[in-house]
């Protein structure tokens, strides 16, 4: 299969799959602040400094996505166990369960709870179809505004070497790199906080892109987190939009995730179930 026609598949599945929009916060924003002149590997530091931490996290959501004409609207609740498990149930009716999604350090299940499928696919298949790295740790952090490394599990300090680094304005930095294996090239715009304000996968090959947003950020357990995010997928024949919101955030409670398959449940492939959902 070819990566290149086949990237805004995986990156329509981790959206729409993870997607969410939800009552707004009653808490006060932060305002955002000019930069600051740094060195970069300072630059770096603060960034991760800064970073939201969690063991877990949990939060009730909503799904809001659109492709052409076909639009999608959906109550949700995500669960993450960090660097080890997230979880979607994405429950459009009465709290009733349309779709699930789990995904660990080693595979990636969906279950079509309407339709009685489900689709079970290691993460090193995966990466082998999309070699720009689809992994639990880039879709975590993607999910929890940090940044990543293509190809890496954790991110350090002297990672800073990795990217590019300058100042695009008096209010943010941008960071940039390219994944080595696939071409990809994968950005973040930085503000003056220290947050990650967008981050941006782009294959200039076949001008498939991906921006995921992030705003209207509020303190949560002393740090800072974006409570809306906005996602942009574009290829030369599919548009894909997804507004995000989070409420009801819960942080580090003791629990654990795990998926099973039931047997009455026939085996499908990632591309049926992102037709179902996003076909104009």
């Amino acid at each position: 299969m070819n990566f290149r026609k086949h990237i805004i598949s995986l990156l329509c599945i981790s959206v729409i799959v993870l997607g969410l929009h939800s009552c707004k916060s009653k808490r006060q924003m932060i305002a955002a602040a000019p930069v600051e002149e740094k060195v970069d590997v300072d630059l770096f530091t603060d960034i991760l400094d800064n970073q939201f931490n969690f063991k877990t996290f949990s939060s009730k959501l909503n799904l809001n996505l659109s492709s052409g004409t076909k639009s999608l609207s959906s109550k949700a609740s995500l669960r993450i166990v960090k660097d080890k498990a997230i979880q979607l149930s994405i429950q459009p009716l009465f709290g009733v369960e349309m779709l699930r999604v789990y995904a660990d350090r080693d595979s990636l299940v969906l279950l079509d709870r309407m339709n009685k499928r489900y689709v079970k696919e290691s993460i090193e298949d995966v990466k082998r179809v999309y070699p720009v790295g689809f992994d639990f740790k880039t879709l975590q952090s993607l999910l929890t505004n940090q940044v990543f490394v293509s190809g890496q599990t954790d991110v350090i300090y002297s990672d800073y070497k990795k990217f590019s680094t300058g100042l695009v304005s008096d209010m943010h930095y941008l960071l940039r790199s390219v994944d080595k294996e696939s071409g990809i090239e994968y950005s973040f715009t930085i503000d003056g906080n220290d947050r990650i304000a967008l981050t941006c996968l782009t294959e200039p090959k076949d001008n498939y892109s991906m921006n995921w947003k992030y705003d209207d950020f509020v303190m949560e357990a002393r740090k800072a987190f974006p409570r809306k995010m906005d996602v942009a997928l574009a290829s030369t024949k599919r548009r894909v939009n997804v507004g995000l919101e989070f409420s009801g955030i819960t942080l580090d409670e003791d629990f654990d995730l795990q998926v099973s398959v039931p047997g009455s449940y026939t085996r499908a492939a990632i591309s049926d179930i992102v037709k179902i959902l996003t076909n104009n």
